[in-house]
């Protein structure tokens, strides 16, 4: 039988560990907790560590190490909604919505909704003479099966030949399987680069449809939502979100040329009818404000 100092000497000790793993908390520090560790989530990272930023309190950014690097974003979202991670940054839906807590704030500014097209050389030209939807509907797009925005080439009567492999659509391409690939405009010159053999950008149009990526917190961290929230509305207000996206953005801006471009706009039936308008004035040239203004 344990002595009473016996007992003491145990329980102190156990004391302390349990302080000590509760002291951040208690000490009012904010802990996300995420899966989106790869290069292609960097700015998203930046944005959320410029609104933490904001705050004046402490704060961690981590990647768990109980995570496997490889992890994809199904198996990290459910992680999400389960409470294991605290937060993602992903396109809006409704089942996000419902599973989540959204922060309607787009932390792309709607830049993720544009697209340029790669097409064959042999076909640049037919495509540098097209003026709008019509035009473009008298040929066929390719695009990923499982991709979420495909919904939006079929509510906008546009044809598309899908495969499950991405990299087998630009194989396809080459091989006049389809005429274009519309790519987002983040991603395209890389893509660009590797296939520049055979394949180009169109150079007279752009697509642009409501494509808004959200922060989403847990359903049991509201609080965390909240302070998210409050830390990108001052770095709005103060200008700080505006400067950080504006350097990131410049120099895929000045390749894409955009004022050069005539402007199709799709609608996307996968977008909640609540969802805030789209502001994309930090990018879009303000002759197509108004077209932009007009379709929402």
């Amino acid at each position: 039988m344990l002595h009473f100092k016996s007992l003491i000497s145990l329980v102190i000790p156990l004391f302390a560990l349990f302080t000590f793993c509760l002291a951040p908390q208690a000490r009012g520090e904010i802990i996300v907790k995420h899966y989106q560790h790869q290069d292609r989530y960097k700015y998203g990272l930046k944005v959320l560590d410029l609104a933490l930023s904001k705050l004046n309190v402490p704060y961690k950014i981590e990647f768990p190490e109980f995570l496997d690097v490889s992890i994809n974003e199904a198996r990290g979202e459910l992680m999400v909604t389960k409470g294991i991670l605290n937060l993602e940054f992903m396109s809006t839906n409704p089942e996000r919505e419902e599973k989540m807590i959204p922060i309607r704030i787009p932390i792309y500014r709607g830049i993720l909704g544009l697209r340029l097209l790669l097409v064959t050389q042999e076909k640049s030209e037919i495509f540098s003479k097209m003026d709008d939807i019509d035009d473009l509907r008298q040929f066929v797009g390719g695009h990923g099966v499982h991709w979420g925005d495909l919904p939006v080439y079929s509510a906008n009567g546009l044809k598309v030949v899908t495969s499950s492999q991405y990299e087998t659509l630009f194989t396809l391409l080459r091989n006049n399987r389809f005429d274009y690939f519309h790519r987002g405009f983040l991603e395209i010159w890389d893509e660009l680069d590797r296939n520049q053999d055979r394949l180009v950008v169109a150079d007279n149009i752009m697509l642009f449809y409501p494509h808004p990526v959200y922060f989403f917190i847990s359903r049991n961290e509201p609080e965390l939502a909240r302070k998210l929230e409050e830390g990108l509305n001052i770095a709005i207000a103060d200008g700080s979100f505006k400067t950080l996206f504006t350097e990131e953005m410049k120099g895929y801006l000045a390749k894409g040329n955009l004022s050069s471009r005539k402007l199709i706009i799709l609608k996307n039936p996968v977008v909640p009818e609540n969802s805030p308008a789209i502001d994309a004035s930090w990018w879009l040239p303000e002759k197509f404000q108004k077209q932009l203004a007009a379709s929402q």
